[in-house]
């Protein structure tokens, strides 16, 4: 069986099999200790710690799997490597380890997983971050030594790079295609959107277009759906007053409940906590 990385732990299939055999939940790694966790799966301790920091750090509100590389990459293992570290020094950091400026919502991560080392308890979310990082740019600025090249035009980050084929031209081709496939899923957030509906789109076989769409968005059209309506949703419950139920549907979701769970999973608060969190944005 291809040893792949199915989840966002991107933990191999046969050390979720042993993690099952011991009855440990994926979402529950980071409850058990390195040398635990390194004798079940028999594993070397860094594997270990890797394998429980990216547990630990997506346990906190809308922290993904690149975030958590990203803080591993500054050499942070746990949360409470992260007391008392300065977020804006943090980020700095990144930045010049990625030769580019970054996304500044990635500042308001770093505050977000230093606050929660400090108050494991915090009901906030990254987006509480979000003035207080505005001010303190505003008022320090950004280093001397910042990168002068914005992120998204680092090779890696190129979508059309990450696309599976050989040949410059075939890869902008199919770049392109998978392109429509996008357009069409923001054209038509409201609507039943199947794989067959956007491997139409493309012009590829559902099967192709699968394997394309996740090379280069890294992603399954599903997953990359889920999130553009989740963001939609964000923006109407932040600039409307309309009821769950209305943006729900105009979100392309099936069932209030669905939307909840699907909601909560990524945000980690309910649509109604979300919104109440930012009512003085609502006009």
């Amino acid at each position: 069986m291809n040893e792949s990385k199915p989840n966002r732990l991107e933990i191999l299939v046969s050390e979720k099999r042993k993690l099952r055999a011991e009855g440990i939940k994926l979402n529950e790694i980071h409850r058990h200790s390195v040398r635990s966790l390194k004798d079940v799966l028999n594993v070397s301790g860094i594997r270990a710690m890797e394998l429980r920091a990216m547990s630990e750090f997506q346990s906190l509100p809308s922290i993904g799997a690149k975030f958590a590389h990203d803080l591993i990459q500054l050499g942070f293992y746990s949360l409470h490597e992260l007391k008392g570290k300065d977020p804006a020094k943090l980020f700095n950091k990144l930045e010049l380890l990625a030769g580019a400026w970054i996304d500044p919502c990635v500042e308001d991560q770093f505050r977000l997983v230093v606050h929660f080392a400090e108050h494991p308890e915090s009901p906030r979310n990254w987006w509480d971050f979000t003035h207080e990082r505005k001010k303190f740019r505003q008022d320090n600025g950004y280093p001397s030594t910042r990168p002068a090249k914005p992120w998204f035009e680092l090779d890696q980050y190129k979508t059309v790079n990450r696309v599976q084929a050989t040949g410059k031209e075939t890869k902008a081709d199919l770049h392109k295609r998978m392109r429509l496939a996008v357009k069409h899923m923001k054209d038509h957030l409201d609507e039943d959107i199947t794989l067959e509906t956007l491997s139409r789109v493309c012009h590829i076989s559902p099967f192709h277009f699968l394997r394309l769409f996740k090379s280069a968005y890294e992603a399954t059209p599903r997953e990359y759906l889920t999130r553009l309506r989740l963001k939609k949703a964000c923006r109407l419950l932040k600039k409307t007053k309309r009821p769950v139920g209305l943006i729900m549907v105009s979100c392309g979701f099936e069932n209030q409940s669905s939307f909840i769970r699907l909601f909560k999973k990524e945000f980690k608060v309910t649509p109604l906590a979300f919104r109440r969190a930012h009512s003085a944005t609502i006009n």
